[in-house]
């Protein structure tokens, strides 16, 4: 039941950030992920559930910001009640709710946060396995799920590859049959839109599949560097690019990748070509979706240099992969 509600709590946080901010939607949004996160602690959800849970809720709020709009949105509104366009009713009492509210705006914020890290912080402090069994736990699930996402996206390959194929044949074709351009098919499956599809099912390919090379280690570092380096100081070196870099950036890309993808859904926004595909927000919508599994990533390594480096002895066979402790890890491996 706890891994249930930090599902909820999960599927809350990603309609928080889809909602119109002006819409009421917000704060019922707002109530479930606070009410579904609680109950998560108390029935005891899965440590990889949890964790994902208190980072995305928590960065979910951070980007909806409720309670407060944006110096564009509030002059958007005071200049459609100013001319009294359609709607403009309605925007003033957009306006005489929200204005009162914006000095609270930021404590809300600040509260979300102590929320979010005093529940962490409990849910370590009270796991029947200690704490750091739990923080290995988590760690393994986050990996799992990261794991997961960057197998299936794998499977992309193949109608790329099918797409590519069938592109070059299509081609060759028309030196033979010019006239096949005059046909339906060739209009539904122009190059252009065939073009368009191998760089999407690429860039989904791609951003899905970033979470999976991090866990696996599989990204490129300076070696030259890192080799000379001990294993105690490459975790540290690990823990710290993850807190302040990495999971920060991911934080960034996953807001304005969110609102460039709004922004194309609002607009109907196609592609650039008059045979292109439509729907551009959907390939918009895979940027901040992919950093989401790379943030996912981060806190599960972060969790797993913390184990090593501040854990018992007898856990730093399993949670050395970041430290590049080669003893440790013929451990694990044996």
């Amino acid at each position: 039941m706890g891994t249930l509600l930090s599902i909820i709590t999960l599927m809350a946080s990603a309609v928080i950030v889809v909602l119109d901010p002006t819409s009421m939607l917000v704060f019922y949004a707002l109530g479930v992920i606070i009410v579904s996160h609680i109950g998560a602690w108390l029935l005891k959800s899965t440590p990889g559930w949890f964790m994902a849970a208190s980072l995305l809720g928590w960065s979910s709020i951070m980007i909806s910001t409720p309670l407060a709009l944006t110096t564009t949105q509030l002059n958007q509104l005071a200049r459609l009640v100013r001319r009294q366009r359609d709607g403009w009713e309605e925007a003033q009492v957009t306006l005489d709710f929200f204005e009162p509210l914006v000095p609270y705006a930021t404590p809300l914020l600040i509260a979300a946060t102590i929320f979010f890290l005093v529940l962490a912080v409990l849910a370590l402090r009270g796991a029947a396995q200690g704490t750091f069994r739990y923080m290995m736990d988590a760690s393994r699930g986050l990996a799992k799920a990261c794991t997961t996402v960057g197998k299936a996206a794998a499977f992309l390959f193949l109608p790329m590859m099918l797409i590519i194929l069938y592109d070059v044949i299509q081609r060759k074709y028309l030196g033979w049959s010019p006239d096949f351009t005059s046909t339906d098919w060739y209009k539904t499956f122009t190059s252009t839109r065939l073009q368009e599809m191998e760089w999407h099912l690429h860039a989904t390919l791609f951003l899905l599949a970033l979470g999976y090379g991090y866990v696996h280690d599989a990204h490129v570092r300076i070696e030259l560097v890192r080799d000379v380096l001990r294993p105690r100081t490459r975790a540290w070196i690990e823990l710290f690019g993850a807190l302040l870099f990495m999971v920060p950036y991911c934080y960034v890309v996953i807001e304005y990748g969110s609102e460039n993808a709004l922004r194309a859904y609002n607009i109907g926004e196609g592609s650039d070509a008059l045979t292109g595909l439509p729907y551009r927000f959907i390939i918009k919508g895979m940027l901040p979706l992919g950093f989401v599994f790379v943030a996912l990533a981060g806190l599960s390594a972060a969790l797993k240099c913390v184990v090593y480096l501040f854990g018992p002895a007898s856990m730093r066979a399993e949670s050395g992969q970041y430290a590049g402790d080669t003893q440790h890890g013929q451990a694990a491996e044996a």
